[in-house]
């Protein structure tokens, strides 16, 4: 691939500026004169004007043996160790002679590959280092710049085509290739190649576009002989790996080098094809195709030149598309004209294909694009004709593209290819621009269909009626111009809509009239279906016609009916309509609710009487004026809710005001209702008064039954299925009785009408009413009582209380209850007795407590009054006797002072020290009551350590205050009262190891040691009595 050559006499010639130096040429030293080597190198080579003798001798070196000579890099080794050279000063001359090297290069315009290799070669036998590298080609650069710019103006550099800026672009490549060969880092790469683009006054990436042309083409020149080679000798061919080292000796890049071998196939099958660029637009390109053998030598190069089968096939696919164009949209039209048959034209167009070596899959992009363009022109046509309103040529031309449509079809089909089989779907989608259609706007396409579809009616015999034919072309035309079905059924509706109008209008009015008979609707039937059949009308269409004709005929009838019920003659009349109109029973609903609605409402009303519940005598007749009025049960339902609805807003309005009357006085209820009540309204004037501070007054409780009377007689109330639920249920299984499970509906009661729902209350009314009726049925005794809880939940429903916001009333009045009970009999009894319990479990029952609550509640209300009972104990600082006992009673009630109670630490350290003070005071506890103490400590709920650190600020009070009250003694002189105050110092020092933290003059000290001796210890052992006389001098700081 690259030029052939002694690598070592072509580098040396340029150096030298000679064309070639003869290899046996003797080159000699005489002692270190510089003009000897100069002679010999020459100007456009190494620069021997240094004055040192090593240069040179390193320069005679590389001409005498060349760059790549096998000994070269010894010799030169041994030329610094010569002249005593350091490695420094040495390395420095090495990389003058690179520069100078270097510069001679470049000095000759015209780049060879071979050229890299001697650069390479070169530093090798220099032994230089990246970083040597780098700064001799930076000055090699700043140096030849200045050099140039000396004979020639910076303008001309700008030439492309000039000598001086070919060598720059030539210096910038060896530069390139000397950095990426040395196997640089990215960023030392960057760093040294914008050193040199520096120097020349350009920017890197400038600098790299320059390198890319001047690689590029080498490059090239490997690929078209690996092209050349196609075919020939296999010893001789190129192979993919040999492209691979060419391109990374020349640093082409894996995009780059991919584009150029795709350019590189590209041309081959331009060449296969026999096409060029010459060629003008009047060459005939039908003889145009690939030869034998063209398939193999393509499919060689690919694998040569490492292309994947898309790229391959896309270059074959992008020259050969034109030529299968032009033959495949003749072939078409040849089809459609009806020259040639189907199978005829397959038969060419696959011919074209194999002749240009198309794969199916372009193969059917490209027919679509054919069918696209031949059915383009009979469109194009139709429309022209169409814009200047003449529908019969439009007619005729919408047959002609049905034929061409076909005719492409039957072409298609030949391939066998499943793409295809949706033709419409495929070729004539309305909403693509690249459709058949695709160019016709919607407005354009609805027209061509109204006038092929108003052209077909008339086509028939009659004039009047699409003929199986003439409606086959019609459906053929919709697919074809991409017609939706919602836009097919509005042309239908506007085309044939007023002749169906004009039919049913007439059959309405002749049913519903005075003289019918079964005879009439048949005959008006047979007219309407023959509308319908003759202009195909869809059941859709008719429906949509017939509501509102059903509709006129029930207004009719009710015009006609002055009680607002229709007869059953009329009834009978409507169903039949109905069934001409092909209606169902469902789809007439709507129009005898809207007609006939409001009178079964009023005989819903009616039926209430003055009690406002509906008896079982009235249920019946409401049944069958339902069905006589043909409103549908649901919304029968519907309208005996809205009556119930109408008759129980009063009723709640009532009571809502009753209640205000026992919560206000008459001229707060008259500024709340903006109404004067008068004088008498009211029996007293006081306010409302009743158990548990509420009103529950008797008229109030009547009135709500009466409400739920009225709900619950009235079935209002409805069962909702919310899920399954699992049953037990006993079954007999031969003579033995076993529980078996089963799955349920499980229902809830829902309350359709409510008194929130209606407005007919506020929330907080109605929850006040709720609290009302609950604590009337809570304090009511016998089966009343019994009545009112049964009905509690349903009045709850009724005023439209959900069943959380029920629960959280009748807690709180429980609540209530639970407190002033068992603060009662706390304070009377000290604890709840079994009598108690079961008056509290029949409060639970009767206001419906679930068990988690009730517990909660006697918790709660225990340990409110323990609380206040323990803050009380704190504030009236009520002695050991009194907290003894409240902590025993909370230890026997389960309950910690703190964690239960609620006392904050603080609190229950008080009590512990209120406790354990006397005690400690009278000797009660001594250093021997451990278990006492714990156990104190255990039922205050103290950790240890907090009991310890508690009981020891005890102990220091304690010392510290007998301590005072010893000097008080002793300033006044009365020894003997200090006797047993001493002794308890004493007992206080048993428990700390005498550290009580005494501030005691030593005088005093002694004296109340001296006393403490002199007392009377007699039956007491020894040992004891010495130990305590130390712990006193501990105490007293005397040890």
């Amino acid at each position: 691939l690259f030029k052939a050559g002694g690598l070592a006499a072509v580098p040396a010639a340029a150096a030298l500026g000679a064309i070639v130096t003869p290899p046996g040429l003797a080159v000699t030293v005489v002692g270190s004169a510089v003009s000897g080597v100069a002679g010999l190198i020459g100007k456009n080579r190494i620069d021997v004007a240094s004055e040192e003798a090593a240069k040179p001798a390193v320069a005679k070196v590389i001409v005498d043996l060349g760059v790549d000579g096998p000994n070269v890099a010894e010799e030169i080794r041994a030329v610094q160790q010569k002249f005593g050279v350091e490695d420094e000063d040495f390395t420095e001359m090495c990389c003058d002679v690179y520069k100078k090297y270097l510069i001679g290069m470049v000095k000759t315009p015209i780049t060879t590959t071979s050229e890299m290799k001697e650069l390479s070669n070169l530093r090798k036998a220099l032994n230089l280092n990246n970083q040597s590298v780098g700064e001799s080609h930076a000055a090699a650069a700043a140096e030849f710049y200045r050099q140039t710019c000396l004979f020639t103006p910076v303008e001309d550099l700008d030439d492309p085509e000039h000598p001086d800026r070919i060598s720059i672009d030539k210096f910038l490549f060896l530069s390139e290739r000397a950095f990426r060969q040395g196997e640089e880092t990215i960023e030392a790469f960057k760093y040294e190649m914008s050193r040199v683009s520096k120097a020349f006054g350009i920017k890197i990436d400038e600098a790299m576009e320059r390198v890319a042309e001047i690689a590029e083409p080498f490059y090239q020149q490997a690929l078209d002989t690996a092209r050349a080679k196609i075919g020939g000798d296999a010893s001789s061919a190129v192979s993919p790996d040999m492209l691979t080292r060419a391109r990374n000796s020349l640093g082409i890049n894996v995009n780059t080098a991919n584009d150029m071998h795709i350019a590189t196939f590209s041309e081959e099958v331009k060449d296969l094809l026999g096409k060029s660029d010459s060629m003008g637009d009047d060459v005939d390109l039908s003889g145009l195709k690939f030869a034998e053998g063209a398939r193999d030598r393509l499919a060689k190069l690919q694998e040569t030149l490492s292309i994947d089968d898309t790229d391959a096939d896309y270059e074959i696919s992008v020259e050969g598309t034109p030529l299968f164009q032009a033959k495949a949209l003749s072939v078409m039209n040849e089809a459609i004209d009806g020259s040639i048959n189907a199978e005829a034209a397959w038969e060419q167009i696959k011919g074209r294909q194999n002749e240009l070596l198309l794969k199916d899959d372009a193969m059917k992009d490209l027919l679509a694009s054919m069918v696209m363009q031949a059915m383009g022109k009979p469109f194009e046509e139709t429309i022209t004709f169409a814009n200047v309103n003449n529908e019969g040529a439009t007619y005729d031309k919408l047959l002609d593209a049905l034929g061409a449509k076909e005719a492409c079809r039957d072409v298609l089909q030949q391939s066998g290819w499943s793409d295809f089989d949706d033709f419409e779907a495929t070729f004539f989608d309305p909403f693509s621009k690249s459709s058949a259609c695709g160019f016709l706007s919607r407005a354009d396409r609805l027209r061509l269909y109204r006038i092929f579809l108003k052209r077909a009616v008339l086509k028939s015999e009659s004039g009047k009626e699409l003929t199986d034919d003439n409606y086959a072309k019609v459906v053929e035309v919709k697919g074809m111009l991409g017609i939706t079905d919602d836009d097919e059924a509005d042309e239908f509706r506007k085309a044939f809509g007023p002749e169906l109008q004009k039919v049913l209008n007439m059959a309405m009015f002749e049913i519903m009239g005075d003289d019918f008979t079964e005879a009439l609707v048949t005959n008006m039937k047979e007219s309407v279906d023959k509308v319908v059949k003759d202009y195909r009308l869809s059941d859709n269409l008719v429906a949509n016609f017939a509501a509102p004709i059903y509709m006129r005929a029930v207004t009719i009838v009710n015009e006609k009916t002055p009680g607002g019920v229709p007869t059953s003659e009329k009834i009978s009349q409507l169903d039949a309509l109905r069934d001409l109109l092909g209606m169902s029973k469902d789809d007439t609903y709507g129009a005898h609710l809207e007609v006939f609605g409001d009178s079964y409402k009023t005989k819903v009303s009616e039926s209430m009487g003055s009690t406002g519940v509906i008896t079982k005598e009235f249920r019946e007749p409401l049944e069958k004026l339902r069905e006589r009025l043909g409103v549908s049960e649901e919304d029968s339902r519907a309208l005996y809710l809205k009556a119930m609805e109408e008759r129980m807003v009063p009723m709640v309005e009532w009571i809502i005001l009753e209640l205000e009357r026992t919560m206000l006085t008459a001229e707060q209820l008259a500024q709340k209702r903006k109404k004067d009540f008068g004088e008498d309204y009211f029996k007293t004037g006081k306010g409302a008064d009743g158990n548990l501070g509420l009103g529950a007054e008797a008229n109030i409780m009547t009135d709500c039954m009466n409400l739920i009377d009225f709900y619950t007689e009235n079935d209002i109330a409805e069962q909702k299925q919310i899920g399954m639920k699992t049953i037990e249920k006993k079954v007999l299984e031969g003579d033995e009785e076993k529980t078996v499970t089963e799955e349920v509906p499980d229902y809830e009661t829902v309350y359709p009408i409510t008194g929130l729902g209606s407005n007919a209350v506020q929330e907080e009314l109605a929850e006040l009413l709720y609290r009302q009726f609950v604590v009337g049925g809570f304090t009511a005794q016998g089966p009343q009582g019994q009545r009112y809880e049964a009905s509690r939940a349903t009045l709850g429903g009724i005023l439209g209380l959900g069943k959380e916001k029920m629960e959280e009333i009748t807690n709180s009045i429980g609540g209530t209850i639970y407190e002033n009970y068992i603060s009662n009999s706390m304070r009377t009894k000290g604890s709840l007795d079994q009598q108690d319990m079961m008056f509290l479990a029949n409060i639970q029952g009767k206001l419906d407590i679930s068990s988690e609550d009730s517990e909660k509640m006697l918790l709660d209300t225990q340990k409110k009054i323990l609380s206040e009972e323990a803050n009380s104990i704190v504030a009236n600082e009520l002695g050991p006797e009194v907290v003894k006992a409240f902590r025993e009673k909370c230890n026997s009630m389960g309950m910690e002072l703190e964690a239960d109670v609620g006392l904050s630490k603080s609190v229950v350290e008080q009590m512990f020290e209120t406790e354990v003070s006397p005690a400690l005071v009278n000797g009660d506890i001594t250093i021997e009551s451990g278990d006492k103490l714990t156990e104190i400590q255990e039922s205050f709920g103290l950790s240890p350590e907090d009991a310890e650190q508690a009981f020891l600020d005890i102990i220091l009070k304690r010392a510290q205050s007998a301590m005072s009250r010893v000097k008080a003694e002793l300033i006044r002189g009365r020894e003997e009262n200090c006797t047993e105050i001493v002794q308890r110092l004493v007992r206080y020092a048993q428990f700390v190891n005498g550290d009580l933290e005494l501030q005691v003059e030593e005088a005093t000290a002694w004296k109340i040691f001296n006393m403490y001796e002199a007392m009377d210890f007699e039956g007491e052992e020894a040992e004891a009595i010495e130990e305590r006389k130390n712990l006193l001098k501990i105490a007293l700081g005397l040890s």
